[in-house]
């Protein structure tokens, strides 16, 4: 056997090629068993140093293993040794992507289409870039040519269901939807979409028939049990359970500044304008809490204001995220009232957007804000407004709480708050309409 037409032999002692070592990899990287595809396309390299599909395979693989870095460095060689291959061009601005490098992406995804008009993928990640940068129009024909060019492209079919749902076209997106269950690997379409779907397609009782069957399928699932409550408005909890929550925002965390970002949120801006004015604009040097952080968009609103600030939250995704910043001086994964009565006088300033619309009842969370705030210290919050006067709290379809301003006002004043203004305000768009919120801002005594 020779070195140049073979790698190894195989127990038997079968002549194992370059060739067959490197389909080898492939089903092993099929079977996600990353660190023996590596270890077998690092060998073929070693045999073969300008092999360009062995390297493009690595740079996948090593994507996984180490990281956007080291896949960039590997999938760029491969792109100089075969310049007219879209898909390395296609694998490297992924790497690009995770790396925030946008630019790069867009030219690497550019340059895959031009080399190959017909290769789906390309189109499909440059949608996400696109709808991320605001529009959707565009990401919507990105995917459409996507899916031209491969009607079985499920992640196609789910990105553009979704992007029709949020444009207010629910009944199109249920098709894609299903297309896009059909065509999956996993089946793996995330079931509220689809209820979500018919709810919004004005077919309320397939949604409801729907969500109950999911429920009733998967006992143990919190999303499918609290999504029932919503829709059916039976066993509606006090508030969202810590296992929803956190698994909600876990499987989004990757997504979900994009997906914010797309539906014009305002919520940090607003909480950040209302605690400098609480605060005062020109104040410094105070210890704030950033109540439920997620990716820590609201922290560049509360840093000129802090010598320390804190984020605290359930989701280790979304605080992986908000670390990236490098804006916090501590982050913290835990439940955001047990955090609050376990760190009693600590702050000048507790802040909160978008956070609350997973709690029903807030006598506990503002009774537990008021422990942790120093004499005079501040409280900025967000809820989804409710108009009806007469209930407290609703849990909507969505799966989020809203509050009327009189409960808001009501569990403020019976812990000892001074509320200093409470105002309504568009906290992002929802299936294209707005979504009216309380921006409130209270203060403990001093």
């Amino acid at each position: 056997m020779t070195e140049a037409t073979a790698v190894a032999e195989t127990e038997d002692g079968v002549e194992l090629t370059v060739d067959d070592a490197v389909e080898m990899a492939v089903e092993l990287m099929r079977k996600k068993q990353l660190k023996g595809a590596a270890e077998i396309l690092e060998s073929v390299l070693e045999i073969e140093p300008a092999r360009a599909d062995a390297l493009n395979y690595l740079g996948v693989v090593r994507f996984h293993l180490d990281g956007p870095r080291k896949s960039v460095e590997i999938l760029n060689r491969a792109a100089e040794i075969a310049p007219a291959h879209a898909g390395i061009r296609n694998n490297l601005g992924n790497a690009y992507v995770e790396l925030g490098d946008t630019d790069a992406a867009v030219a690497a995804y550019d340059r895959a289409i031009e080399l190959d008009p017909n290769l789906a993928d390309p189109y499909a990640n440059l949608a996400a870039i696109v709808k991320y940068a605001g529009n959707d129009g565009f990401a919507e024909k990105l995917l459409r040519k996507a899916i031209d060019i491969n009607p079985e492209f499920g992640v196609a079919h789910q990105n553009l269901a979704a992007i029709l749902l949020d444009t207010g076209r629910a009944r199109e997106a249920i098709d894609y939807f299903w297309k896009a269950t059909v065509h999956l690997p996993d089946k793996g379409v995330p079931a509220h979409f689809l209820a979500l779907a018919y709810w919004f397609a004005g077919l309320k009782d397939l949604a409801i028939d729907f969500v109950k069957k999911w429920a009733d399928a998967n006992p143990n699932d919190p999303q499918a049990q609290h999504m029932r409550a919503s829709m059916t408005g039976e066993n509606v909890p006090d508030r969202a359970s810590d296992v929803y929550v956190r698994k909600l925002f876990d499987q989004f965390a990757s997504s979900f500044d994009a997906k914010l970002d797309s539906l014009e949120y305002r919520a940090p801006e607003l909480v950040g304008d209302a605690l400098s004015v609480a605060v005062g604009r020109d104040t410094t040097g105070l210890i704030i809490l950033d109540a439920g952080c997620g990716t820590g968009k609201c922290a560049k609103y509360f840093k000129p204001h802090a010598a320390r600030l804190v984020g605290v939250d359930l989701s280790g995704g979304m605080l992986k995220n908000a670390n990236k910043l490098g804006l916090y001086d501590y982050l913290e994964r835990g439940e955001l009232t047990e955090y609050l009565l376990a760190n009693t006088a600590i702050y000048d300033a507790v802040a909160s957007a978008d956070t609350l619309c997973y709690f029903g009842r807030l006598e506990e969370f503002c009774a537990a804000a008021a422990s942790s705030l120093r004499p005079g210290g501040a409280l900025v919050f967000t809820v989804e407004a409710l108009d009806n006067a007469e209930d407290e709290f609703r849990l909507a379809v969505n799966g989020r709480y809203s509050h009327s301003e009189n409960y808001v006002r009501k569990c403020l004043e019976d812990v000892g708050f001074d509320v200093v203004s409470v105002g309504r305000e568009k906290l992002r768009s929802e299936n294209a309409e707005p979504v009216i919120g309380l921006v409130v801002t209270a203060r403990r005594p001093a």
